[in-house]
C-alpha cells in the first residue's frame, strides 16, 4: 500500500483531476470524463477558481450560504469550539447543542419549541416524516408535484415531479400527490384570482377521499418552492392550507430548507402569510454551509406527546457540537448586519432588473420571486408557455438549452443555480450583496440568456 501521507503531501492537479474522475461520485450527473473547476477560494461573494479567476456566485452555493463565504466571526467561532470540544455522544448534553435549541425556539414563529438538530435539510425531513407518522398514528403524507425534499429515501420518494426521484423505489411512507399553487401553469387551467384557489380546494377533497384524519398524517410543503422552480404562492394559499389541515387535524409541515433564514425577506417564508406550521424543517441558512447541519422543529403540543411516547428517531451525530457552535455564530448575524431587511430591499431591486429581462429575451416566459429568491422560466414560446426542455431532458446525457446557458454563465464568470431541475434559472445571491452586484450579476445573466434565446421562437 502506498503511503497515505504521500497523496496529501505530493498530489498536484493532473493528481486532483484524475482522483475526481476515478474515484469520486458527483452529484445528479452522469459521472463526467474530465475533473469540473476546482474552488481554491472564497470571500464575501466571490470565489476563486484554481485557475486564478475571481467569479461572482450568485446562487449562495445552491441557496446556502446566506452570509457570504468566509466570515471571520463564524470561522473564529468554529476555531474556539473546536479547541474545546468537537463532538460528543447525543445521549449527554452540550452547550452549543442546548443553547442552539433554544434559539430556533426564539426565531420560528408561533409555539415551535422543540428541536431535533441532525446534519442537513434531507435529514431533517426525514426526521419530520418520522414524527408525522408517529404522532399522528397514520400513515399517508401528501406531498406536491414539482417539489424536491432531499436525496434519501423517504425525501426522495416526496420529490413528487423532480426526475432525479425517478430511479429511487418509493419507501418510507404513503405518499399522495396534489398540485403545486402555480399560478404560470396551473394544472386546474384556472386564472388567478378567479381560479377561486381551486390548489387548495383539491387538497381537502384528497384528505376526504383518502380517509380524512383516520389515515392521513400530514402535507409537506415548500412554502416558496426551490430547486423546482422558485413558486411563490397567492398570498391566500398558506392561511387556506393551514385552515383544511385544522379542519383534518392533518399537520402541515414546511420544508424552509431553502427558503429559511432571510432569503424571501423574512425570518422564513411563512412569516409572510402568518402561518404557524406544525412542522418546520431548517438547514442551508442555518449554519450557511460552514458546517452541515439541520433542525426539525415541532409544536409544543407535539414535542410534549413524546414525554409519554417514545421518540423512535436519532443519529449518532444528532446536535454536533461543531455544527451549533457554527449555527450559533450564524444566527446573530442575520440580526446584527440587518440581512433580513437587506433581502427584503435587494430582492425587489433584483426582481425589479430580473423582470426588464424577461422584456427582453424571447426565451424568458416568467419572472417571479420573494426576496433574493427570483426565477427566470425558460420557454421556447412566450404566448404557448411551452417549456424549453421536457420533464425527461434534465436526467439524460448531452447539453440541452438549460445546460448551455449555465455553461455559457461558467465562462463568463458567475455562478446561478441554472443545474436545477426545473425549466427555471434561479438566482439566489448571499443576503449581503449590493445593488452595484446585483447589476453586474443582471448584466452576466442578460449575455448568458442570449444562448437560450437561440432555442427560442421569436
Amino acid at each position: 500500500m502506498i503511503d497515505l501521507k504521500k497523496i496529501v503531501q505530493e498530489s498536484g492537479k493532473e493528481d486532483l483531476d484524475r482522483y475526481e474522475v476515478e474515484n469520486n461520485f458527483q452529484s445528479w450527473s452522469y459521472q463526467p470524463d474530465q475533473s469540473p473547476l476546482r474552488v481554491v477560494s472564497a470571500k464575501g461573494v466571490r470565489f476563486t477558481t484554481e485557475d486564478g479567476r475571481e467569479r461572482l456566485d450568485f446562487s449562495s452555493c445552491f441557496v446556502s450560504h446566506n452570509i457570504g463565504h468566509q466570515d471571520p466571526r463564524v470561522i473564529d467561532a468554529i476555531c474556539e469550539q473546536a479547541r474545546t470540544l468537537t463532538s460528543f455522544a447525543p445521549s449527554l448534553s452540550t452547550r452549543p447543542r442546548a443553547l442552539l435549541a433554544r434559539m430556533l425556539a426564539e426565531i420560528t414563529p408561533g409555539d415551535l419549541s422543540r428541536s431535533f438538530i441532525s446534519l442537513g435539510g434531507t435529514e431533517a425531513n426525514e426526521a419530520a416524516i418520522k414524527i408525522c407518522h408517529q404522532y399522528t398514528g397514520r400513515r399517508k403524507i401528501i406531498t406536491r408535484f414539482r417539489t424536491y425534499h432531499g436525496g434519501t429515501a423517504t425525501s426522495m420518494t416526496l420529490s413528487s415531479g423532480d426526475a432525479r426521484s425517478w430511479a429511487q423505489v418509493l419507501g418510507g411512507t404513503e405518499m399522495l400527490r396534489v398540485p403545486q399553487p402555480y399560478c404560470y401553469r396551473c394544472m386546474f387551467g384556472q386564472q388567478y384570482p378567479s381560479c377561486d384557489l381551486q390548489c387548495v380546494k383539491y387538497v381537502d377533497e384528497v384528505i376526504e377521499l383518502e380517509g380524512g384524519n383516520e389515515h392521513v398524517a400530514g402535507i409537506i410543503c415548500e412554502p416558496v418552492t426551490g430547486a423546482n422552480g422558485i413558486i411563490v404562492p397567492p398570498p391566500e394559499y398558506f392561511p387556506e392550507l393551514r385552515r383544511v389541515c385544522d379542519k383534518w387535524e392533518v399537520l402541515l409541515i414546511a420544508d424552509e430548507v431553502m427558503s429559511g433564514f432571510g432569503r424571501t425577506g423574512k425570518w422564513f417564508a411563512v412569516d409572510h402569510w402568518d402561518v404557524v406550521p406544525d412542522i418546520m424543517t431548517m438547514a442551508k441558512g442555518l449554519t450557511c454551509g460552514y458546517l452541515p447541519l439541520g433542525a426539525t422543529v415541532v409544536r409544543k403540543h407535539i414535542g410534549d406527546r413524546f414525554k409519554g411516547q417514545f421518540f423512535s428517531h436519532g443519529a449518532t451525530y444528532a446536535g454536533h457540537a461543531l455544527g451549533c457552535a457554527t449555527a450559533l455564530a450564524v444566527i446573530p448575524i442575520y440580526q446584527e448586519d440587518h440581512l433580513i431587511e437587506n433581502a427584503a430591499e435587494m430582492g425587489a431591486y433584483l426582481l425589479d432588473r430580473a423582470r426588464e429581462l424577461g422584456e427582453k429575451h424571447p426565451c424568458v416566459g416568467d419572472v417571479r420571486g420573494l426576496g433574493l429568491f427570483v426565477g427566470l422560466e425558460l420557454v421556447k414560446n412566450k404566448k404557448t408557455r411551452e417549456p424549453i426542455i421536457p420533464v425527461a431532458a434534465r436526467i439524460q446525457p448531452g447539453v440541452n438549452p438549460k445546460l448551455a446557458i449555465a455553461r455559457k454563465l461558467g465562462e463568463l464568470g458567475m455562478m446561478a443555480m441554472a443545474a436545477n431541475p426545473s425549466n427555471v434559472i434561479a438566482m439566489a445571491p448571499p443576503l449581503i450583496i449590493t445593488r452595484d452586484e446585483i447589476d453586474e450579476g443582471i448584466a452576466l445573466m442578460d449575455q448568458a440568456l442570449e444562448v437560450g434565446d437561440t432555442y427560442a421562437e421569436r
